[in-house]
């Protein structure tokens, strides 16, 4: 077996079609747009990102990127060398894909390893480590049971552990006009077309309600922006609230979307003309199921009940459009406020996750 960068085109349709076929269908591809851009060096990322791949002879059967940013560098207080994107067909093979990229650590000077995450732990990655009867979905991680043993075989360390939710949409009222004046707050029902404003007014509140996070680097604009490329498609009326004070100042926010997984995976992360079709044919479907995305309050409005009432309206305006269930990106155990917005609700647990870490010595 051979571990080899991915340099031309064959090589980055053998990295996209093991997102495609690996592992059965239970996680979610990313997409095929973010792939090339990382193999083009067009994403906003400060550094270079190489794909990789593992070859048997001349069968691909893993893959993984890798990557470092001075901004996690300075989070975690090291410098890592980051991995992230891994896909492969058995244990055998991820051990060759980490011993390539520890070795590719110590060339670069790096003093760790850290991931996944793709590409950074502030827009997606992590590995599940139990709930593994439960298929991925939206922005999501799913792997099977036999990753984290690899990887703590390596004497990689499991670091910032938390959780996926589900929970059965409550269908009942949101919060009366009197609890949002005593909240001395107002709700913005961030529209279709108020989608550009909204994000504009989501950085800052983004970047400051998650700032204490020991993994958060704050996104950039342009970072944004990316991250949330296609966002209208699977927007919905009432899915992205931001909760403002008397004097019009953002506090807190919720943003959810339609969870289009089970078209990502029939497509292989494709998200082109048929596949925007088909989401706008059998809109009617998708809307069974959501995902809440990311939800936070700045430092100063937490612990006041204000991501509660969006909760309650995020609630109420779900089942107005027929969704059943909404199942949440993971919530580090570190942060049991934010936990408590699903189990109030009658949620669960459904994966438990975590990122890994790794010291490296000469």
């Amino acid at each position: 077996m051979e571990v080899v960068e991915v340099a031309d085109e064959a090589g980055l349709d053998e990295f996209l079609r093991l997102g495609r076929e690996t592992h059965g269908g239970r996680a979610v591809p990313v997409l095929e747009r973010t792939v090339r851009a990382w193999h083009r060096g067009t994403t906003p990322h400060p550094h270079p990102v190489t794909l990789l791949l593992a070859r048997t002879g001349a069968h691909p059967v893993g893959r993984a990127i890798v990557h470092r940013d001075d901004r996690l560098d300075a989070r975690l207080g090291s410098r890592a060398l980051v991995f992230g994107a891994l896909e492969a067909r058995d244990a055998a093979v991820l051990d060759a894909l980490l011993d390539d990229i520890e070795r590719r650590a110590l060339a670069a000077g790096a003093t760790e390893v850290f991931g996944p995450a793709q590409l950074l732990p502030n827009q997606s990655g992590g590995v599940i480590t139990a709930g593994f009867e439960e298929r991925g979905f939206l922005d999501a991680a799913w792997n099977p049971e036999w990753v984290p043993e690899v990887l703590e075989a390596r004497g990689m360390e499991r670091w910032y552990e938390g959780d996926t939710w589900v929970v059965d949409v409550v269908d009942e009222d949101g919060p009366s006009v009197a609890e949002l004046d005593a909240a001395g707050i107002r709700i913005d029902e961030v529209t279709r077309a108020g989608l550009g404003r909204g994000l504009r007014a989501l950085l800052p509140l983004l970047n400051d309600s998650f700032a204490q996070l020991p993994y958060f680097t704050p996104f950039t604009a342009a970072e944004l922006h990316a991250q949330f490329s296609g966002f209208w498609l699977l927007h919905e009326p009432g899915l992205f609230l931001i909760a403002r004070d008397e004097e019009d100042v953002p506090l807190a926010f919720v943003l959810a979307v339609l969870d289009a997984a089970p078209m990502l995976q029939a497509s292989g992360g494709r998200f082109g003309p048929r596949e925007r079709w088909r989401l706008l044919a059998h809109r009617r479907e998708l809307r069974s199921d959501a995902v809440l995305v990311i939800q936070g309050a700045r430092p100063e409005a937490q612990g006041k009940g204000i991501v509660t009432l969006l909760s309650r309206r995020l609630h109420a305006n779900l089942a107005d459009i027929g969704c059943r269930r909404l199942r949440s990106t993971p919530v580090g155990r570190q942060n049991p406020g934010s936990a408590r917005q699903f189990s109030r609700f009658g949620g669960r647990p459904l994966h438990a996750t975590a990122y890994y870490r790794k010291s490296l010595t000469r």
